[in-house]
């Protein structure tokens, strides 16, 4: 049998559920929104982007959150496609983290 993957956390105990909700993030909706809409022009497809997302190693995945694990998958498939350009895309994130423009967690 394989090894497990990240992902697969069935039959561990990972603690108690938070039940308290919460609100998306403005930046939550339009990832979400911009994944749909390049799911519907077959940009991608579910089971490529959920590699990108069980590939990721167990200590980044565990600290990640729900919605960052889904934007690092997104990102990793769209450079994987050339899509976007991996140098222009870390150039651009540099320049956000340094210009202090960044608004979200």
């Amino acid at each position: 049998m394989a090894d497990k993957l990240t992902t697969d956390i069935g039959g561990d105990p990972a603690g108690p559920i938070p039940l308290e909700g919460r609100d998306q993030l403005f930046w939550e909706k339009q990832m979400i929104a911009a994944f749909n809409l390049l799911q519907v022009k077959g940009v991608v497809v579910t089971d490529e982007f959920r590699r990108t997302v069980e590939e990721m190693p167990a200590d980044y995945y565990a600290g990640s959150t729900f919605y960052g694990r889904r934007l690092d998958g997104m990102v990793r498939l769209l450079i994987e496609k050339g899509v976007i350009d991996a140098d222009a895309f870390e150039a651009r994130v540099r320049e956000i983290l340094e210009s202090g423009t960044r608004d979200h967690v």
